[in-house]
């Protein structure tokens, strides 16, 4: 499969909404539904540069392809300083998943797919720990939208996943993916539903330029979701 060959080879891959919707089957006209949760996102209150343009959830769950998902008992999400010099180094809570997101069907699939594809990735069956990051980043005229605070990083895991859920009246937001010293390997924007990149973290960096209103725009938002993939020990 092209994901497989173009993250063995280059480290990152990018998929765009079509092929990703044929891929999943996923019905395009349910995409309205599954995108509403991003409008029930809360304030996250962590942000070390006082801003208060993110809003999010947080949830861990556990899988192994073909059918074995269970999700984990809700905690706090942790980063060391050394990969997050603003937010790491201190327990952040967040207000969990809501339960009719984590049961999703759409999200089960799409989870079990990159779940086949990183297995194959890694030569065999993996038990993954999967972060699941769903973002609002809001923007206005007097105040920037930041979807990458912390700069350009890595995450501390061993693969990332980003896919667009929406772009609402906004500019930005063009995504530089570059090799572990910061040298350029590739530049695009997400900005379609169902467009995703998945980055093999210990060999990348990634960042995501900020977002700014569009002309007259009363309301301006990127909606993401982030699902950061550890192999699980033993």
């Amino acid at each position: 499969m092209r994901l497989v060959e173009e993250l063995q080879r280059q480290r990152y891959a990018l998929m765009r909404g079509p092929e990703t919707a044929a891929w999943l089957d996923f019905p395009m006209r349910e995409w309205p539904r599954f995108g509403d949760y991003w409008n029930r996102l809360t304030l996250d209150r962590h942000m070390g540069d006082g801003g208060t343009y993110r809003f999010r959830r947080y949830g861990e769950l556990e899988l192994q392809y073909p059918d074995q998902l269970r999700q984990l008992p809700h905690g706090p999400y942790e980063q060391p300083r050394y990969i997050n010099k603003l937010n790491g180094g201190i327990q952040r809570w967040f207000d969990p998943l809501e339960p009719e997101f984590v049961q999703e069907e759409s999200l089960t699939k799409l989870l079990m797919s990159l779940a086949r594809v990183l297995d194959r990735v890694e030569g065999a069956r993996q038990c993954w720990n999967v972060r699941l990051h769903p973002y609002r980043i809001r923007a206005s005229s007097d105040t920037a939208g930041q979807p990458t605070p912390e700069g350009l990083h890595r995450d501390g895991v061993d693969y990332i996943v980003v896919m667009m859920v929406r772009r609402h009246n906004v500019r930005g937001g063009e995504s530089t993916i570059t090799d572990a010293e910061g040298q350029p390997l590739f530049v695009c924007k997400l900005v379609e539903p169902l467009d995703f990149m998945v980055l093999d973290d210990n060999r990348t960096m990634h960042g995501v330029t900020p977002v700014l209103p569009a002309p007259d725009a009363l309301e301006a938002y990127r909606d993401v979701l982030v699902l950061a993939f550890t192999k699980n020990a033993g």
